[in-house]
């Protein structure tokens, strides 16, 4: 296993310990593998896709989301294995 695995796969549990439950392993790796997030959002309660879209609506929540080091840390490992930016 690579570091590229190893970073994904503690990203992974990171994902899930933080989820509170409502993802499970499977859906989020396939998730991940696929790049496809679809079965993730439909699989939230409606009250979390709410919160989800508004979110994604507001740039200031936005930016401080992407700003997170949490977020920072998803996108370093995510564009690490996107071939031409890793």
């Amino acid at each position: 296993m690579n570091n590229n695995e190893i970073d994904k796969q503690k990203l992974i549990d990171a994902v899930l310990s933080s989820s509170g439950g409502k993802i499970d392993r499977k859906s989020l790796t396939g998730a991940v593998e696929n790049k496809n997030i679809e079965p993730l959002i439909k699989n939230l309660s409606a009250e979390d896709r709410k919160k989800l879209a508004s979110a994604m609506s507001d740039k200031k929540s936005m930016e401080a989301l992407l700003n997170s080091p949490q977020a920072k840390a998803l996108l370093k490992t995510f564009l690490k294995g996107g071939g031409k930016n890793g």
